[in-house]
Formats: C-alpha cells, sequence, structure tokens
C-alpha cells in the first residue's frame, strides 16, 4: 500500500512544484498541500474505506482548486492553467469515478458527481453516468428525475427526457414527483408549439369543440387520466391543475380537472377551497356554467361579483362539510382578501363578509383559536360607540367560554378589562381563568402585576403575597420579579430579609439567587457577606449538576473577594459535582486560571 501512495504522490508532484514556480503558494504552503494529499492518499488506500475519506479528499481537492481560482483573480496569475487547474479537475473527478465504484448503493455520490460535472463542464462524462446511475438506483424515482431534468435543461433533449419518465413511471406508477416532471414536460412542449406556430404566422382561429385541444396539451390530459386512476390525493389533483394556470390555452384541460375534482372528491375540504379561490380568479366553474371559459377580470367580472361568488361556493361547502378544516379554509380567504393590497377597495363589503363567516363559525362550534383572536384584534381596531362596545366584550366572553383552556383569549379579556378599568369584573374573571388555567397562567399574572404597579402601587405587596402561593412553577417566577420589586421600591435590605425566606420554599429557583448576586453588585457599597451567602446557598442547592454556579462564585471571589478562597472552591466543586461533570469545570477552571484578564475586562 505505501508503494502504491508513494507512487501516486510522486504524479502529483510536478503540478505542486508549477504551483509554486509561478507563486500560487509559497514553499511552506506547498510543503502543507503535500502532506494534506499524502494524508488522503494513505486514507483512501487502507484495506477498510470509508465513504467519509472520500468526500473528505473530494472536499478539500475542490477547495484547492476553489483557492487556486481566487489566488489567479487576485494575483491575475494565467500560466499554467491546463497543468494546474485541469489536473486539480481531473483528479477530483477520478475520486468521485473511484466512489462511485465502491460504493454503489450510495446515491449522494453519484448526485454530487453530476452537479461537479455541470460545474466543470464535463457535460459528455454525465451522460454515461445517467445511464449507469439508472442501472443501479431504478428503484428510486429521484434518480430518473435527474435524469430527465438533464435532458430537458442542459441537452433540450425533449424526446429523451420523456423516455426517461415514461420509464420511470413504468417502474413507479405511482411516483408524484415523475408525473408533475411527465405533466410540466408535455405543457412545456405544447407552449412551444403554440409560439412557433404564432411566429410562424398561422392564425387560424381553431373550432371551439370540447375535445379541440393541441397535442402537446392532450398528451398533458392523458398523463393527468393516469396520474389522477393511480394517485387518490386531492392535494396532488390541485398540484397538477395549478401547474396548467402558468401556461396558455389550456382553459379546456382545466375544465377538465375540476370537472373530475367535483365529481371525484366532493367530500375533500381542499376541493371546494379550491374551486372558491378559482371564482375569486374570475374562472367560470364547469359546475356553475355550460360555457367553459376563462373571464377577463378587469372588464367582465367586477372584484364584488367574484369575492360574491367566491363567497357562495365556500358557504356552500360549510352546509355540506361541516367541519373545522372547511371552515377554516373559508376564514382564510376572506382574511386574505381583507389584507390584500387592493383591501382598500370595497372594505366594507370584504370585513362585513368576514364578520359574518367568523359569527356563523362560532355558531357552528368551529372556530379556531386563531380566528376568535383575528375576529378580537378586528373589532378592537374598529371605532367604537355603545352598540359596538358591547359587541366586543360579548365576543371576548364568547371566546374564552368557547375555549377557556387558551391563554392568549383570557390575556386579550383581561387587557381589554384592565384598560377599561372595569376592575370588579376585571379580579373576577381573572380569579376564573386562573383557576382554569392553573401552572399555565403565568402571562396573566405577569399582566395584573404589571397593571397593578402602574394603577394602585400601594396593593402590589397583596398582589406579590397572592402569587407566591399560586402554582410553584408561577411561584418560581413571581419569586424573581418580587425580588426586584422591593429593591426597586423599598432597599436591598428589605430584599434580603424576603430572600432568606423564598430560598428556602421548595421548588428551589437558581434564578432567584443569580437576581440577588446581580442586585448586591449593583449597589454603591457591595456586601461580600451577602453575595458568598446567595452563593453558597446556590452550591448547597443546585451545586451537584450546575458546573456555572461554581464558576460564578470563584469567577466573584477573583474579581471581588478574596483570591485565596479559589483553591478552597476549586476542591469543593470537583468532590459535590456528578463525576460525568468535573472534568469539564477542569478545563474552564483552567482557562480562568491561565487566563485571568478575562474576568477582569468583564466578558
Amino acid at each position: 500500500m505505501a508503494e502504491f501512495v508513494e507512487k501516486r504522490c510522486e504524479d502529483m508532484i510536478p503540478e505542486l512544484e508549477q504551483m509554486e514556480s509561478i507563486k500560487l503558494f509559497d514553499k511552506n504552503e506547498i510543503r502543507g498541500i503535500a502532506k494534506k494529499l499524502k494524508e488522503y492518499e494513505y486514507k483512501i488506500q487502507r484495506h477498510k474505506k470509508t465513504k467519509e475519506d472520500y468526500l473528505r479528499y473530494i472536499q478539500y481537492e475542490t477547495d484547492l482548486l476553489k483557492l487556486i481560482k481566487q489566488r489567479r483573480s487576485k494575483f491575475g496569475i494565467i500560466q499554467k492553467t491546463s497543468d494546474i487547474d485541469h489536473a486539480v479537475t481531473n483528479k477530483i473527478n477520478h475520486l468521485y469515478k473511484e466512489a462511485i465504484f465502491r460504493f454503489q448503493d450510495d446515491i449522494r455520490f453519484w448526485i454530487a458527481y453530476i452537479k461537479f460535472c455541470k460545474h466543470v463542464h464535463f457535460h459528455k462524462n454525465v451522460s454515461h453516468t445517467l445511464g449507469r446511475m439508472l442501472q443501479v438506483h431504478q428503484d428510486k424515482p429521484k434518480c430518473w428525475h435527474i435524469a430527465a431534468i438533464w435532458e430537458l435543461e442542459e441537452n433540450k433533449d425533449k424526446d429523451t427526457a420523456r423516455q426517461f419518465l415514461l420509464r420511470g413511471l413504468h417502474i413507479h406508477p405511482t411516483s408524484q414527483l415523475l408525473f408533475i416532471d411527465a405533466f410540466k414536460l408535455e405543457l412545456d412542449d405544447a407552449s412551444a408549439n403554440d409560439q412557433k406556430s404564432e411566429n410562424n404566422g398561422d392564425n387560424a382561429v381553431p373550432t371551439e369543440t370540447d375535445d379541440d385541444m393541441s397535442i402537446g396539451i392532450k398528451r398533458a390530459y392523458i398523463i393527468y387520466q393516469q396520474a389522477s386512476k393511480r394517485i387518490r390525493d386531492i392535494k396532488f389533483v390541485i398540484e397538477l391543475l395549478n401547474i396548467t394556470k402558468d401556461h396558455n390555452n389550456t382553459e379546456k384541460l382545466q375544465n377538465k380537472i375540476v370537472s373530475n375534482m367535483i365529481e371525484e372528491y366532493t367530500h375533500e375540504p381542499l376541493m371546494w377551497d379550491t374551486m372558491a379561490r378559482r371564482e375569486l380568479e374570475g374562472l367560470i366553474q364547469p359546475s356553475f356554467s355550460n360555457t367553459a371559459m376563462q373571464v377577463d377580470n378587469s372588464e367582465q367580472t367586477s372584484l364584488r361579483d367574484r369575492i360574491t361568488s367566491c363567497n357562495k361556493v365556500y358557504q356552500t361547502a360549510v352546509k355540506k362539510i361541516k367541519t373545522e378544516e372547511m371552515w377554516s379554509l373559508y376564514i382564510d380567504c376572506l382574511i386574505e382578501i381583507n389584507q390584500q393590497a387592493r383591501s382598500l377597495t370595497l372594505p366594507n363589503f370584504k370585513r362585513k363578509l368576514l364578520k359574518t363567516a367568523l359569527s356563523q363559525a362560532h355558531q357552528a362550534k368551529k372556530l379556531k383559536e386563531k380566528y376568535y383572536l383575528h375576529w378580537i384584534n378586528m373589532l378592537n381596531a374598529e371605532k367604537k360607540d355603545k352598540t359596538t362596545e358591547k359587541k366586543f366584550e360579548e365576543i371576548l366572553s364568547i371566546a374564552t367560554e368557547t375555549i377557556p383552556s387558551s391563554i392568549s383569549l383570557w390575556h386579550a379579556r383581561l387587557r381589554y378589562l384592565f384598560a377599561s378599568g372595569e376592575e370588579k369584573e376585571a379580579e373576577a374573571v381573572f380569579l376564573k381563568a386562573t383557576q382554569i388555567l392553573a401552572e399555565k397562567s403565568l402571562p396573566l399574572w405577569k399582566m395584573k402585576i404589571l397593571h397593578v404597579q402602574a394603577k394602585c402601587p400601594e396593593k402590589a405587596e397583596q398582589v406579590f403575597q397572592t402569587a407566591l402561593q399560586a402554582h410553584p412553577n408561577i411561584a418560581q417566577y413571581i419569586k424573581i420579579i418580587y425580588i426586584e420589586w422591593l429593591v426597586l421600591t423599598k432597599s436591598i435590605q428589605a430584599a434580603r430579609k424576603v430572600y432568606d425566606n423564598l430560598c428556602l420554599q421548595p421548588p428551589f429557583v437558581l434564578e432567584l439567587h443569580k437576581k440577588m448576586i446581580e442586585l448586591e453588585l449593583m449597589q454603591p457599597e457591595i456586601s461580600l457577606k451577602h453575595v458568598r451567602k446567595y452563593n453558597e446557598m446556590s452550591t448547597l442547592q443546585f451545586g451537584k449538576n450546575d458546573i456555572s454556579i461554581w464558576i460564578d462564585y470563584i469567577t466573584f471571589e477573583m474579581k471581588y473577594g478574596d483570591p485565596k478562597k479559589v483553591g478552597e472552591l476549586h476542591g469543593r466543586a470537583v468532590k459535590t459535582l456528578e463525576p460525568k461533570l468535573t472534568d469539564s469545570f477542569i478545563s474552564e477552571y483552567s482557562l480562568i486560571k491561565a487566563k485571568p484578564d478575562i474576568i477582569n475586562t468583564g466578558t
């Protein structure tokens, strides 16, 4: 093996010498490159070869080629391109071929090699590689897709691409990917042929018969028929329908697909959603008209008419399919209509339709939380009189009663009551909400505390005390903001006194100790005794599983306290921490000891 590696390394010497001679790299860089190449050669010549070794070697050579090109561009070096750049490119090519030969089952190498060939313009290599890839990986639809796209986009060979797709579909008769490729190919081909006819001056007007479609469109329709028989999926059918909208002269094809959808997928909400949205676009549906044609939106159908038709389809749909999904699709569409750039047109009409739909969905008990929130925000943004104010309050109440587990809905209701000065009702609603939400009610406690601090600061202490008696998950957070509030409104002495009690109440909270340390360090005179006390409590409660506690304590002593205590803390930490954490602690400790300036800079 060593002799073989040495031979391959010797073969590289001429190109390395040329790199140095034209000053692409200096002597030290060349030595480093040679060393790296030798390391990689030994790895890929081992008895047990791995994919990763080849991938890393290929990546190194690719990066080297990129660097060579950057140096050429930067220093204006153009000599020896064929001797150096082409040699590296050929080396990458050889590595890919070797990797593919050894690891034929790994599709990554095939795909990466094809991309590489495209990048370096080795187009002839690709056709041969595609053939071999399909022999090995014909069980993967993605490979047939890659082969067809290559022929179509790079070789401009529609016939070969078509053959690849048909062969692929013969093996994979339910592949959505291949059906979509074949469908697009035929539509693109039909569009190209239509363009040629126009350029050749063929202006003959075709007769309007149902089957009067060009050969390309007919081929696309045949593919659609096969696809829809083999793949019973409304999303897939809709995807094919949407593809037709990007091509000219596909109105008849669209109507055939729509007719099939209506016949086969009446029970599917997405079918109704598609039909409604096509009404919005101004497309006459086969089920609503005997004439299959596309309407010119700007002239023949007004925006109001299209929105009305769209709404009628949804109204029919929610009567037939009484599900949350159907109502959601309906409301989503109306929200989009209200939010479009053209929303300044018919704003009242659009808003009325949306409000009606929201109300109907609520009555049908099919309205999701996010739509209640949208409804609330919409009503809140409007100018209010007594009637609209009452309606707004009603919706807030209805929403929380309908979805009592929603934190956001309770939050919206309480925010309104607090802002309106309805203190008694707000208190009753808050009590009810916190009982229902229990441990999830923290956002409501936060809001109440902020409200009381702003409106009735004298009641803040009482609210904090009540919050501390709430669910333990809430009390953990309240402890921290309570301590901070005490320092800001009373004194550090008051906070110390309360801390002594709170720190012993389970569940223990690390952030409580950290907050007290932070507040102490902000005082004009730092009390070392108190900061040490908080650090000691931290180590007692969390010192087994948290390295940062010990590092923070040591850092404090080095920066503010007594550096002599550091050794003692190190010993305690090693004894206290879980064995699996001691190595990490020792590494961090060593870094601080080696670079004490890190502490002084505060980083």
